[in-house]
């Protein structure tokens, strides 16, 4: 009887580990970045310390590796496993006597260690967390209520208060050009006030944290009566304090309170939590509870299912190894969503729901280690036979490919850019699937409450494919383009191919060359189709979210040009007629110092044509002479000459908008944030066609290496090299966002360094 030795165990656990490192991070880096583009602009749209920014970031890392942890570990064993049966290793370890027990006992044990990871980070990383999140918003929230109007943004928090600042300086809470509305629904009556300069500071009474003083100097108010035959009323007031009211005291008393949302829970608290609701929120805490535990043996589960999977199968490979881990992730985060919906709905209890993925995993798992093995050889001499069938083609058509390889340059081009699009294509198809799984179970708490919450969720995912592709696709390129090389190495491919004479330059040119190409299509991709996808799918996940709630077009827009401000709403698709987007709309006009009210028009619809605002059927505007005598006329339908569109001044995210609209957005705003904000975004999209070509650039020279056994070590140093990259870019976009350096500088700074290095790299590589 052989003696059982843990030699071959090593082995194989040694050929998973750089596959499980690598994609672990890979997954992480990805998740990482959406997770923390969701509070870009809660942190960097205000003056936040860069304490809570860091927070925030190490607070993002629990639920992004508890996620991708699982997964990691399944690519891992699969893509190990089929690369050491793909080059014949596993039948020779077979051949010497070496069963399945000796060959994974590592890898279970592997699994093991990772499963107890999970649970840590589930029972203790995840809650506490999710409390940083609360702490960091709250706070972010307070320190924005410090000085709550930036200037040229229309600020609406403070309650029954309109201010717009047209100048400021922040650091010192001072504002000049000060707009301030206010509806009195008491007395019907709408006031007015200008002011040269002003500040917020906090009331006399001290022990009220909710009042806050707006202090203005040199104010002229007007009140306009909205009664039948109503007067205007004007005064100056050179020293004006107006007390409101901020949600200060509120925001205060959160940050201090000792209640906690479920998810910030750990199990024990949770489990407590559970018992002492009712009704759905009873079945949510459960099955939030459940969740982590599943997610906690997932690890073990995923190893036990790739090991089961792969070596029950008589083909190899990283290509079938993919394939295997993608069938596997689909089919038991299926599972996982199903049984939470059967549980929710009543179909089946709460506790079966949650461990319905582990039971018919574990099924399978002792299905597939208890048969013989699957041959799907024969499936593919199946499939051969078939064409057999099919008439074949004359030989003009089949000469095509090589009609092709003619008008190229040869067939090592036709071969190398050929195999760089399949694998950029399938490592953007897995990439995309991983994503959209993990979104699903972000969203699906939302989406499986809700009627048509299924339906929704589904377009909103089709909707998300587009922002999908548009993140992944630099990741994408970087993989394709070390896999291509790395495999072409191992198959000493490149070594002919050197050996023939060709030089390393030579053979990198197809990929340079496909990739300047991808960036041009993704340029175009972005200007055609991702931006209108971007408002499609935040409007949906907005629904979601609010369970459903069709988003209502009764929040009154503002907008301002240089002596007028507009205020209106925006039609429903459904009374969108003729292009009259803007509803309830009203201008006030101002003379050219901006201080007295001159004119006030409305209108029940209008729309922005090319000579100015078009009124519709209705219009009204009251007159303001110099002697502050108002007097009101119908105008019946009215053409307002106005240079300046107001759907243009309404806050958009710059991924709603393509380069041409980004740069009239940079035009027409007047808030030094929201400027740097557009401006950095657009130098972004101006760096697109560029971006697959620098990853390009440092990445293929680590994957042109001649040596079998520094393949792992040479992929690290790639995959390090592209994370100091990604970091780089962020940190630097960062600074342009919040003013520490141009955005040109900004945005384009770690594109050229980066392409320096590679230039340098491509030129240290032997020929």
């Amino acid at each position: 009887m052989r003696k059982f030795s843990f030699l071959i165990s090593r082995y194989v656990l040694w050929a998973i580990l750089p596959y499980f490192f690598l994609t672990w991070i890979i997954l992480s880096v990805i998740f990482f970045v959406q997770q923390a583009s969701r509070f870009s602009e809660l942190l960097f749209g205000s003056a936040v310390p860069g304490s809570l920014v860091w927070q925030l970031a190490v607070a993002l890392i629990p639920n992004v590796v508890a996620f991708t942890c699982p997964i990691a570990a399944l690519v891992g064993v699969i893509i190990g496993v089929s690369r050491v049966q793909g080059d014949r290793e596993l039948i020779a370890m077979r051949a010497a006597g070496v069963g399945n027990l000796q060959i994974s006992v590592f890898i279970v044990l592997l699994g093991i260690v990772l499963s107890l990871f999970a649970f840590f980070i589930n029972l203790r990383g995840v809650p506490f967390a999710a409390q940083i999140v609360r702490r960091v918003a709250v706070q972010a929230a307070i320190l924005k209520l410090e000085s709550p109007v930036e200037p040229g943004v229309f600020n609406t928090e403070i309650e029954e208060f309109t201010v717009y600042v047209k100048e400021g300086d922040l650091e010192g809470g001072t504002w000049q050009k000060i707009f301030i509305h206010q509806d009195d629904e008491a007395n019907s009556q709408t006031r007015l006030i200008t002011a040269g300069s002003g500040r917020i500071g906090h009331g006399k009474g001290t022990e009220d944290t909710d009042r806050s003083e707006i202090i203005l100097n040199d104010a002229t108010v007007t009140t306009l009566s909205r009664q039948e035959g109503g007067k205007v009323v004007s005064e100056h007031v050179d020293d004006l304090r107006l007390s409101v009211k901020t949600r200060r005291g509120e925001l205060i008393e959160r940050l201090a309170t000792s209640k906690q949302d479920p998810q910030e829970l750990g199990l024990w608290e949770l489990a407590e939590y559970a018992k002492s609701q009712e009704g759905l929120e009873r079945t949510e805490a459960w099955l939030l509870w459940q969740r982590r535990i599943i997610l906690s043996i997932t690890p073990l589960v995923f190893v036990l299912l790739g090991l089961a999977l792969v070596t029950k199968f008589n083909r190899g490979g990283r290509g079938f190894g993919a394939f295997l881990s993608v069938v596997s992730l689909v089919f038991y985060y299926l599972l996982t969503l199903m049984g939470e919906q059967l549980a929710r709905t009543g179909t089946i209890s709460v506790a079966l729901g949650g461990v319905l993925p582990v039971v018919i995993s574990g099924v399978v798992i002792v299905w597939l280690f208890s048969t013989r093995r699957l041959s799907i050889s024969r499936g593919l001499n199946f499939l051969g036979s078939l064409k057999n069938l099919v008439p074949r083609r004359p030989a003009g058509e089949r000469a095509a490919k090589s009609s092709i390889v003619d008008l190229t340059t040869g067939i090592l081009d036709f071969d190398l850019i050929t195999v760089l699009i399949r694998n950029y294509a399938v490592t953007v198809a897995f990439l995309t699937i991983v994503y959209i799984i993990f979104t699903a179970f972000e969203l699906w708490k939302f989406a499986g409450t809700i009627d048509r919450g299924i339906q929704l969720l589904a377009a909103y995912l089709f909707f998300l494919i587009p922002f999908i592709y548009s993140q992944l696709a630099p990741t994408a390129l970087m993989i394709a383009t070390i896999a291509t090389y790395v495999v072409k190495s191992r198959q000493n491919e490149i070594v002919t191919w050197t050996a023939a004479g060709r030089s390393v330059y030579r053979l990198l040119a197809p990929c340079f060359l496909l990739m300047a190409a991808v960036g041009v299509f993704n340029f175009g991709f972005q200007e055609i189709v991702l931006t209108g996808a971007n408002r499609m799918q935040d409007s949906l996940r907005d629904r979601i979210r609010s369970r459903n709630q069709v988003p209502n077009s009764t929040t009154d827009q503002w907008a301002s040009n240089e002596n007028r401000i507009f205020r209106f709403k925006l039609a429903d698709a459904s009374d969108n007629e003729d292009g009259f987007r803007l509803r309830d709309l009203v201008v006030y006009e101002f003379d050219r110092e901006n201080r007295q009210l001159e004119a006030v028009y409305e209108a029940p619809s209008a729309r922005w044509t090319e000579k100015g605002l078009e009124l519709r059927e209705g219009a009204t505007v009251v007159e303001i002479d110099n002697d502050r005598k108002a007097k009101s006329r119908e105008v019946g339908s009215f053409l307002l000459a106005e240079e300046y569109n107001p759907l243009r001044g309404i806050v958009t995210k710059p991924s709603h908008l393509s380069v041409l609209e980004t740069s009239r957005r940079i035009k027409n705003t007047v808030s030094p944030s929201e400027k740097r904000l557009y401006s950095v975004s657009l130098q972004k999209k101006y760096s697109t066609p560029f971006l697959p070509f620098v990853i390009t650039l440092f990445t293929a020279p680590f994957a042109l290496t001649l040596g079998r056994k520094g393949n792992v070590i040479t992929i690290g140093y790639a995959i390090a090299l592209w994370l100091v990259f990604m970091g780089t870019v962020n940190v630097f976009e960062q600074f342009g966002t919040s003013g520490m350096l141009s955005p040109v500088i900004a945005v384009w700074s770690p594109l050229v360094l980066f392409s320096t290095i590679g230039l340098i790299l491509v030129s240290r590589v032997k020929t």
